[in-house]
């Protein structure tokens, strides 16, 4: 049969799947069938992947081209058995490869394009090394309503976890309404390039109220703000579906360790660290910082060896950045709470709109709401 409305039914029945990073330079497409979408994700909530990568978890789906050349990507050992594999430039996460994911590509979801029903979260693992659940407990059920399982350890090795695993019980009202603590949370980098360390908000009382405004400061407990977002350029970045960040002046960020007191304190100002990270004698407590500018007035922080996301800088901040909460290592959990006031928002939801992306989003906004309901009180949350 011929024609010019005639289409092959074995080219009608594939779809092509796109992977890119965020400076756009590497882009791969691989060709699937259409039955096999959406793609099923695994999740991992590991401290390991959080540290690599700056987000509260990674998302990986099979790549449906096994033999994908990703030697013109920056490649860094993760583990024994699997490599992660990130663009040189922007530091986007692409792909991991190894035998512990049967030698063949995975791609991050975060680099995928916004298709309709593409990809689908099908497992959580590792959930238990967040000790607080994490950012398991505002993601999404599956489209009909089940639970997508989560377990301790590895998928289907280990304890399997009810959904709402520690528990709204298990969540200290005190520790959610007072004061920031501890003092100082240390965050670090998978391969411990990046040793910094954030100092609470406990001191920002006396400061006037659009200063706490700016900073995004919770005014009543002095607790920094904790965000979901979904933005396209700090997905791509990231390679993470959803992204959480915090914010905090530049005062109190310093550098990790012991620092003596005529040493240099971490650059107050945006543009002080901007020149601090790509000076040829730059300060080797910086270690691996290093920065794409993904726009004119903006900078995005990373590690130049595991690619982990750091901070997220622009010229009209002058005095504050954006960090990475994946990174931040405190006593409370993933979700540091004793640090950090959640809001019960997915920031940025427009840039999901239409694709598969837009249900993780607002599922994850209702679940936020109900966790929000949950742990202060309906009167806390904005809905």
């Amino acid at each position: 049969m011929s024609g010019e409305g005639y289409v092959r039914p074995y080219i009608r029945d594939r779809v092509v799947i796109t992977a890119q990073c965020l400076c756009k330079a590497h882009t791969f497409k691989a060709q699937t069938y259409r039955s096999n979408l959406p793609l099923k994700a695994s999740c991992c909530h590991c401290n390991s992947c959080r540290h690599v990568s700056g987000a509260l978890y990674t998302a990986c789906v099979k790549w449906p081209s096994p033999s994908e050349h990703l030697a013109d990507l920056k490649k860094y050992s993760y583990s024994d058995s699997i490599d992660l594999y990130s663009c040189g430039t922007c530091s986007a996460q692409m792909f991991c490869l190894g035998p512990a994911v049967g030698d063949v590509p995975w791609v991050v979801t975060g680099a995928l394009e916004n298709a309709e029903d593409l990809v689908q979260y099908a497992s959580h693992m590792h959930v238990g090394d967040t000790i607080d659940g994490g950012a398991s407990v505002w993601l999404p059920r599956y489209a009909d309503g089940a639970p997508v399982k989560r377990w301790r350890e590895g998928a289907g090795k280990s304890e399997e976890l009810p959904l709402d695993w520690p528990g709204a019980k298990a969540l200290s009202f005190e520790t959610l309404k007072a004061g920031p603590t501890p003092d100082i949370t240390p965050f670090r980098c998978h391969c411990g390039g990046i040793d910094l360390k954030l100092k609470s908000g406990a001191d920002l009382g006396d400061f006037p109220e659009e200063d706490l405004d700016t900073w995004f400061v919770d005014k009543e407990t002095l607790k920094y703000r904790g965000s979901l977002e979904c933005c396209d350029s700090c997905r791509l970045s990231f390679g993470a579906d959803l992204m959480a960040w915090t914010f905090a002046p530049l005062s109190h960020i310093d550098f990790g360790g012991d620092n003596p007191p005529d040493a240099a304190k971490f650059p107050r100002n945006v543009s002080y660290l901007r020149d601090a990270a790509t000076a040829k004698d730059k300060d080797p407590r910086l270690g691996t910082l290093a920065m794409y500018e993904s726009s004119r007035d903006v900078q995005r922080y990373f590690c130049s060896k595991c690619s982990a996301s750091v901070f997220y800088a622009v010229n009209d901040r002058p005095g504050m950045v954006d960090i990475a909460v994946g990174l931040l290592q405190h006593p409370d959990g993933a979700r540091a709470e004793g640090l950090l006031k959640w809001l019960d928002k997915v920031g940025w939801a427009q840039d999901v709109a239409g694709g598969w992306r837009e249900g993780l989003a607002n599922t994850s906004k209702r679940l936020l709401n109900e966790w929000t309901d949950k742990t202060q009180g309906p009167a806390h949350s904005s809905h």
